[in-house]
């Protein structure tokens, strides 16, 4: 039975992505373990590379035999100058150790091997390992890549079989995910803890419903007393802080914002129990792109149809009904009457969100009081175009975790100039009559940084644009004080997490 991950650690990690796989594995239903090289001692400790944080280790690779191998799902060489460190050997005439360990995780095809930027090195003196693999490596070893005999594949994260590589350390969310995968593909050696994952999820199903049961039966109870402000079913109590229920800013473009990606976080915010403020740059009605609300419209690039029918029809009612009708100017906010800034997504936001002064104002007035700070989608841009004049003018987000629509969905390419045509137009709130060859801005490009560098999220920062994200597998992200989501797959889940963190923040 395959339940562990092994990661191997020694001096001059990862911070962040240790921190990560510690969580995200455990999450996942494994066991982690850090093994390293203890040179005969109980314990070791080892210095971080960014922060210098104390990370102790007891476990040896050394001390596993075949048996106890086949316990685990995955080991893992991950980034920072870990693999540099444990390819020393004592004897320049053997291997050493941690390779030698390699070499029997490789003779097992059920285990899977993950190997992250410059986590290759450990691979140099085994390189017979890798040799015609598909794989991707920091862009400083190029060369060792060809002297090796990799079969170099210019991408993020690849999956070739057993093996899972990953460009650079900033890479490890992405990674993580394949990881886990790519076990699960792997049916001979996961179905026990695949048995296991559906044994917990019939639990959890059953508790939900014990869970349901019962607060249909507090409703009922409380329902000549309640004025829910959508419907009964989804009603809950709001959360108070000195007698005051959170109060929430939604910001919204005047020039075609993606209906579901205004609505799911504004509903969300509603059956929570908030007080919600819309605003859009002229205080006129945020009309959706034409499209958005077209149940039949298919992405051309994804080659998926994007808008369920019952969302559709929930996105025109609010847009015909009143609750969107009287928005704010963004020149008359006032974040001291919010608790978060939450903005919508959308074709319309590059026209007149990313690079609004007002808006721009409000983030950075949220952000230096410990407010909630959300975008979704292309809103995202607004974040990487606030500026921080006290921190020497880099991005808001330098050093977090922030999500990008992957620039492989952004329509590009012949015949894909866009118009931006809106649901619901009137003579004075028709939008514009710009159009733009595809979306106007690469969002992932600016998540990234320029020319690939990572001036946007900083050197501890990531940008997350995973392109297998769908309504199944939402990709939705809290690094505080920053709630951010991929695109309209993940709306929902966007307005869940923007509530969750935003009741959690000011318990």
């Amino acid at each position: 039975m395959r339940y562990k991950i092994g990661i191997l650690i020694e001096s001059d990690f990862y911070e962040p992505e240790i921190d990560y796989y510690q969580k995200y594995f455990k999450d996942a239903g494994f066991e982690v373990h850090f093994l390293s090289r203890l040179w005969g001692n109980a314990e070791l400790t080892f210095k971080g590379h960014e922060e210098r944080r104390h990370f102790k280790c007891n476990e040896s690779f050394e001390n596993i035999d075949d048996i106890a191998l086949k316990s685990y799902a995955a080991i893992i060489v991950p980034a920072g100058y870990v693999a540099d460190r444990l390819r020393f050997t004592d004897d320049v005439h053997k291997l050493p150790p941690a390779c030698k360990f390699l070499e029997r995780c490789f003779a097992d095809k059920d285990l899977v091997k993950g190997i992250i930027c410059h986590g290759v090195w450990l691979m140099a003196p085994i390189s017979y390992l890798v040799k015609g693999r598909k794989m991707v490596v920091h862009n400083n070893l190029l060369g060792d890549a060809k002297v090796m005999g990799i079969n170099y594949v210019n991408q993020d994260v690849i999956v070739d079989g057993d093996l899972v590589s990953a460009r650079t350390g900033n890479d490890y969310i992405p990674f993580a995910q394949s990881i886990v995968e790519t076990i699960t593909a792997n049916k001979s050696g996961f179905k026990n803890v695949e048995a296991g994952f559906r044994s917990l999820q019939k639990a959890l199903e059953s508790k939900i419903e014990s869970l349901e049961r019962k607060i249909e039966s507090l409703e009922k109870s409380n329902r000549n007393t309640i004025q829910p402000y959508y419907n009964s079913q989804s009603y809950v109590k709001p959360t108070v802080r000195n007698n005051k229920v959170p109060r929430v800013l939604i910001c919204a473009t005047n020039y075609g914002t993606w209906a579901e990606e205004l609505q799911a976080q504004w509903d969300a915010c509603k059956r929570a129990g908030f007080e919600v403020t819309l605003a859009t740059p002229n205080g006129k009605k945020p009309l959706p792109f034409a499209i958005s609300v077209d149940p039949n419209f298919y992405d051309p690039i994804q080659k998926v149809t994007v808008n369920p029918p019952d969302v559709c029809r929930r996105c025109k009612e609010l847009v015909n009904g009143n609750e969107w009708a009287h928005p704010i100017k963004f020149a008359d906010i006032n974040m001291d009457n919010y608790d978060a800034v939450s903005m919508a997504g959308g074709p319309g936001v590059t026209l007149d969100l990313c690079n609004s002064w007002e808006l721009h104002q409000a983030i950075l007035k949220a952000i230096k009081s410990d407010k909630i700070v959300g975008a979704l989608c292309y809103s995202v841009a607004a974040l990487v175009f606030c500026r921080d004049p006290e921190n020497d003018y880099k991005s808001v987000i330098y050093g977090h975790k922030i999500t990008a629509h992957p620039r492989a969905w952004d329509f590009y390419g012949p015949g894909m100039a866009m118009d931006y045509k809106l649901y619901g137009a009137t003579s004075d709130n028709k939008g514009t009559d710009v159009v733009t060859p595809g979306f106007l801005i690469p969002l992932e490009d600016l998540v990234r940084g320029a020319v690939g560098s990572r001036e946007a999220t900083g050197g501890r920062g990531a940008c997350i644009s995973r392109i297998n994200a769908n309504r199944e597998s939402p990709q939705v992200y809290y690094d505080h004080p920053f709630v951010t989501g991929t695109s309209v797959e993940s709306s929902i889940a966007f307005g869940d997490l923007l509530v969750k963190a935003i009741k959690e923040h000011i318990r």
